[in-house]
């Protein structure tokens, strides 16, 4: 496994989704409210890209299919994934309903997998809530070109890291409270 494993292996694949933005993030009907995920071809490509597609993997442990009313298929999985070395795993499991068997199963895979890569904080930001700052809401405006210009500056007066920073998805709000966070480190130093 790499020594550094959260500075090598999660702020890289996290850096690559936020990058993607609005691209690598679906909206998730829930009950009485919408959620936020990583859609998972986006987090299996960031992954490939960071620990290689030899490097990492899963296994289904245990499956389930019933036929539900309507002709739907309800199925759960669990899966142990790895990273690195297969001796350093993590177990989850997921589910998923469709019209077909094989489309259950692969719907609760993928839900296991990207259940289980959340345990290694791989695309931690959709289980905490923080995707939907990446997408702007409705109503809001993309942040200036000036707001941008001056993040830039602040940040190589501070010497603030901010090649993460996706500037194309950054709304006027989120410009701010950057800005606000540059110039607390500017009176600091």
């Amino acid at each position: 496994m790499v020594q550094d494993y959260w500075k090598d292996i999660v702020e890289k694949i996290d850096a690559i989704l936020e990058k993607e933005g609005k691209k690598a993030v679906q909206e998730v009907p829930g009950k009485g409210r919408t959620l936020y995920g990583y859609k998972p071809q986006s987090v299996i490509d960031a992954l490939n890209k960071v620990v290689g597609a030899n490097n990492w993997g899963y296994k289904v442990i245990e499956h389930s299919i019933t036929q539900v009313e309507n002709k739907r298929y309800l199925a759960w999985v669990k899966v142990r994934l790895w990273i690195g070395d297969t001796e350093s795993f993590k177990e989850a499991f997921g589910g998923s309903e469709n019209f077909t068997p094989g489309d259950a199963l692969k719907g609760a895979t993928t839900d296991a997998v990207q259940k289980a890569l959340s345990l290694f904080s791989v695309g931690r930001k959709a289980y905490r809530g923080e995707l939907k700052e990446l997408l702007p809401e409705k109503g809001q405006s993309r942040a200036t070109q000036k707001q941008i210009e001056f993040i830039k500056r602040l940040a190589e007066e501070t010497e603030t890291d901010i090649s993460n920073l996706n500037f194309n998805l950054l709304t006027q709000e989120r410009a701010s409270r950057i800005i606000e966070e540059l110039m607390s480190k500017r009176k600091v130093s």
